[in-house]
């Protein structure tokens, strides 16, 4: 590993949550070097979709914090 990878790394260590959370978004779109157009559309009909299930109620949405809840519980078994 190079030293400012490491470095980059270090100070990436102190940022909150979120912030380390869009700096990955960041890099990985980085790295995305040609988009598709097709996959956009894509994403975004499926976007789409999830939200009219939700507001048609055919689906619930649950919170980030319920979920890593339901996790914790199955780990302990």
């Amino acid at each position: 590993m190079t030293t400012l990878f490491e470095q980059v790394l270090a100070s990436s260590k102190s940022l909150s949550a979120d912030e380390r959370a869009k700096l990955a978004h960041a890099l990985i779109a980085s790295l995305d070097l040609q988009q598709d157009d097709d996959d956009e559309q894509y994403w975004q009909k499926l976007a789409e979709q999830r939200v009219g299930e939700i507001e048609a109620g055919y689906v619930t949405a649950v919170s980030w914090q319920d979920i890593k809840k339901q996790l914790g519980k199955d780990q302990a078994k």
